[in-house]
């Protein structure tokens, strides 16, 4: 067997009769009509699209302002109970809270309220706080602390107010006749922002290609085949368009500053260009991000520790990993190295090893799903976008490879696909109302191709060129209403 031609990459403006010749795909009748896809076909590149469009998670915004393509939401966190020391105002008392004296200590702020308690951190004292913290000149704020005991020898150990120590508040405690009341504190709502860009993508073509038939014989997207070439390259615009769009769901960068100016502009027309946050920087910005050689479930433990006790209700958690095959091996080797460090093996033997056809075994099973010990169950879903995407390509060619697989396939997002309290998905789509999809034709004398659809019909000419282009517009942007139960894991070597 010999490559009769190699396969050749269009990037010409016009599709027309020439690129056709070209590539050899008008000539001779061959043997064979069908298509050998030596890649595979690219059906499963869009999670996101498809977690998103899929769940009619779109949401259509109208603009604040001309150009303005932000959009907020509100946060609420959980109330705080703790404050922070930075140490005892004296720093000759050794031995604070000795004989039931009170004691000064500078706190970094106010938080502390008068005649609350607070333990310290490592547990083994009560202290109230006797009065209203007053403001110092450096900024912090100077309590007066009285130790809650009994014994007349006890004293709250120096390791309790080094910087940075954290005491938490308790209950008031207050006289039982002539008390006076208190103050509290509270959390207001914050607001988190994010914008959606602008894309476009035009398919171009020149003569009567609409009409020309291949010698190859290609699959039709609803069923049946063709040997006309337009409905082949209208499923690869719409394939590479769609690629596109999920990577930037991925990893786009929010590119407005601080001051609300977008700096990226059209030469053109001198407009700004607004590029909205991805999955990735979302979880970067917000600190739910690692990096990790080798996975082990102690990590995983640990994560999902802390990923469950950010959310505090009822509400079942749809949590899955998205990753390549690079993450699905490193999640299965993980649980599997703890099954057999628990010597599970003939457990995990009569699993993985089967009878098959004709007295021959079958070998390989592989986990895909780990439940903590607090009953969340997270799933492993892989995705074809980590091991096929533009990045992994990138990461081949510029050789950043590991046991054959790129670095992005073994890049791990754990989302938290769960419905809200108000009954809304936490991941959803956001693009301009009334603009989220166009699209429309440019028509020339051209005849134009059926896979053009309905938009083709109007004869009214565009131009008195032979030529045509069909024309998408989109506004896409990602939001994440709860940051705090998804995480970033980057592979690092």
């Amino acid at each position: 067997m010999r490559e009769l031609y190699s396969q050749t990459y269009n990037s010409d403006i016009y599709t027309d009769e020439n690129v056709l010749y070209r590539n050899e795909l008008i000539d001779t009748v061959s043997l064979s009509k069908g298509l050998t896809y030596l890649y595979g076909k690219d059906t499963a590149l869009f999670p996101l699209l498809t977690l998103t469009e899929g769940q009619g998670g779109i949401t259509g915004l109208k603009p604040k302002a001309l150009n303005d393509t932000q959009y907020t939401w509100n946060v609420m966190g959980r109330q705080r109970n703790t404050f922070t020391v930075k140490a005892l105002a004296n720093t000759n008392n050794t031995k604070p809270g000795l004989g039931f004296t009170s004691f000064e200590v500078d706190c970094t702020d106010d938080w502390a309220k008068r005649y609350y308690s607070a333990t310290t951190p490592d547990k083994e004292h009560q202290i109230r706080v006797q009065g209203t913290g007053v403001p110092q000149a450096t900024g912090l704020v100077r309590y007066r602390f009285v130790l809650n005991t009994s014994d007349p020898t006890d004293y709250i150990s120096l390791a309790n107010f080094q910087d940075g120590q954290v005491w938490v508040l308790g209950a008031t405690s207050v006289p039982a006749s002539k008390s006076d009341g208190t103050s509290s504190n509270s959390i207001a709502p914050g607001k988190w922002t994010n914008q959606f860009g602008f894309q476009r993508y035009s398919k171009n073509i020149a003569g009567n290609v609409a009409n020309k038939v291949t010698n190859v014989e290609f699959d039709l997207e609803g069923g049946g085949k063709t040997n006309l070439w337009m409905p082949f390259e209208m499923k690869q615009f719409e394939i590479h368009k769609r690629q596109m769009m999920e990577e930037q769901l991925w990893n786009g960068i929010y590119n407005r500053d601080s001051n609300g100016v977008i700096h990226l502009r059209d030469d053109e027309t001198g407009e700004p260009i607004p590029q909205g946050a991805g999955i990735k920087e979302i979880l970067k910005t917000t600190g739910q991000y690692e990096t990790y050689a080798t996975m082990t479930l102690n990590k995983w433990d640990s994560i999902a520790r802390t990923l469950f006790t950010n959310r505090v209700d009822y509400t079942p958690m749809e949590l899955v990993v998205y990753g390549g095959s690079g993450a699905m091996d490193q999640i299965n080797t993980a649980i599997k190295s703890d099954a057999v460090g628990n010597s599970y093996y003939e457990k995990l033997g009569a699993e993985e090893i089967m009878s098959g056809k004709d007295g021959y075994l079958s070998y390989g099973k592989y986990f895909n799903q780990y439940k903590t010990i607090d009953g969340h169950i997270i799933t492993f879903k892989y995705s074809k976008l980590f091991d096929q995407g533009s990045l992994a390509e990138m990461d081949r060619a510029n050789g950043r490879v590991y046991d054959n697989l790129p670095y992005e396939s073994y890049n791990m997002v754990l989302l938290d696909q769960s419905m809200n309290d108000d009954g809304e998905r936490n991941i959803q789509l956001v693009g301009e109302k009334g603009r989220e999809v166009i699209t429309g034709v440019y028509k020339g004398m051209s005849p134009l191709p059926g896979a053009w659809g309905a938009i083709a019909d109007n004869k009214i000419l565009s131009t008195k060129k032979d030529e045509a282009s069909y024309e998408i517009m989109t506004s896409q942007g990602i939001t994440m209403k709860n940051y705090t139960t998804s995480y970033y894991l980057e592979f690092s070597r």
